[in-house]
């Protein structure tokens, strides 16, 4: 049974910078040049950490992350509230909050972004990664119209003039479905409603044509028919213009129905990552079936829903072994000596007692 049928029997269908950065970032010869043969790849991330502290304060927020996202592919970020999905989102577009220092390579394309000058990583932000952040009323400038918004980073980043700028904004809503577009270009962002924000904010995000869409919960809050035309709207979007999209959620039921693969994050350590068709059918770590067991199934409408004992430990207070240990079923003594090896190919997992062992 693939991802999409396991979804569609067993879990209910849910449907600014300033133009100097721009001057100085297209003079710096670390500035990222994207040519045809870097548009068909992708995003590729090797041990990457993220710190704060000093000394024998510092702790890691998240550690050794590796992932890869090729062009044209969604990857499902899951995990509960506080397991690093947002912070590693943060750390892939440089903007960490004061303190938090990144290690590890970002590779876009072939360009490595970690050693970018900050002129020339905002300039990768505009043109290279966009990112739909969680709730676009508070992400959106409330002082600026939408126009302005929206062809603020195509007139810096790709040189447009401004009447140039502004018919791509009109050209942008209307392509992400905003009703009666050249109206509402002079509207603020108060003005619209929460579906019709979110699609602002992806139509900023798609203003120049990135090569990498970051989505964090781009559906929250909004209704199910809201959260199914968004979804297929950047499933469409991604098609025509090739994206690799990172699509993080706690919504596993969209997971299954929008990704290819899924990364399973705990604690700021992934625990389990591969094809989402592998991970639905068969999950190897515990947590991973813990999260599955959670979903709600038509199958068995009188099945009490499961829930997983305990919270997540603290960054500060992260243990030496498995990070899922005290709250897993499994535990033995060895799971608290050492982070388990990884497990598998394609599919990989990190546990000493996977799903699915024999004994």
């Amino acid at each position: 049974m693939t991802a999409k049928a396991l979804h569609r029997s067993h879990i209910p269908l849910r449907e600014t910078d300033m133009r100097s950065d721009r001057v100085q970032s297209l003079n710096d010869p670390q500035s990222p040049q994207r040519s045809s043969s870097e548009q068909a790849t992708g995003l590729r991330v090797n041990d990457l950490t993220v710190t704060f502290g000093r000394g024998r304060k510092a702790f890691n927020v998240i550690e050794s992350l590796s992932f890869e996202v090729t062009a044209g592919e969604t990857l499902g970020l899951v995990g509960e509230s506080g397991s690093g999905k947002s912070m590693t989102a943060a750390a892939l577009m440089g903007l960490l909050p004061w303190g938090g220092r990144s290690s590890g390579s970002v590779q876009l394309g072939d360009t490595e972004i970690t050693r970018l000058s900050n002129a020339a990583l905002r300039a990768a932000r505009g043109r290279e990664i966009g990112m739909i952040f969680q709730n676009p009323l508070s992400s959106l400038n409330p002082s600026l119209t939408v126009a302005q918004q929206i062809a603020e980073p195509y007139r810096l980043y790709c040189g447009a003039t401004a009447p140039a700028a502004r018919s791509h904004a009109r050209q942008l809503l209307q392509e992400v479905g905003v009703p009666d577009a050249e109206r509402r270009l002079d509207d603020y962002p108060h003005q619209f409603s929460g579906g019709m924000r979110q699609r602002v904010m992806i139509a900023m995000a798609l203003a120049c044509s990135p090569r990498l869409l970051i989505a964090d919960e781009p559906t929250t809050a909004l209704d199910v028919i809201n959260q199914a035309q968004i979804l297929r709207l950047i499933q469409r979007l991604q098609k025509e213009h090739g994206m690799a999209v990172i699509f993080i959620t706690h919504d596993l039921s969209l997971v299954a129905e929008y990704a290819q693969k899924v990364m399973v994050l705990y604690a700021g350590k992934t625990v389990e990552q591969g094809p989402a068709e592998d991970f639905f059918c068969s999950p190897r770590h515990p947590y991973s079936q813990a999260l599955l067991h959670a979903i709600p199934r038509l199958v068995n409408m009188e099945e009490r829903l499961s829930d997983i004992d305990g919270l997540p430990p603290r960054p500060q207070e992260f243990p030496v072994g498995c990070r899922f240990a005290p709250r897993c079923p499994a535990m033995t003594p060895e799971c608290l000596t050492a982070y388990p090896a990884q497990q598998g190919g394609a599919h990989h997992f990190y546990c000493i007692h996977p799903v699915g062992a024999v004994s």
